[in-house]
């Protein structure tokens, strides 16, 4: 066996070994992406920091979340971690 063909064994093994989690990855971010798509006033929310409150105003890139009777954020929408239902 040639030099050549060894490495293309390693490059199929690595491929076979690397193509599930490749497409796992991309599923998860069409999903947080159809997420963050969906968001509507009234959703609850919980951000990855732990923070629960209900969205009150829905931006381009943002999102204003009330967390309590008069305090409001904005965070980014890539911060959602979920949408609680």
């Amino acid at each position: 066996m040639g030099t050549l063909q060894i490495m293309l064994i390693y490059i199929v093994i690595m491929l076979i070994l690397f193509a599930p989690q490749i497409i796992s990855n991309r599923k998860k971010k069409q999903r947080q992406q159809a997420m963050m798509d969906s968001l509507k006033v009234g959703d609850k929310i919980v951000t990855f920091g732990g923070i629960h409150g209900s969205v009150s105003e829905v931006l381009t890139e943002t999102v204003e979340v009330k967390i309590d009777k008069n305090a409001r954020m904005t965070i980014s929408k890539t911060a959602i971690a979920k949408v609680v239902k």
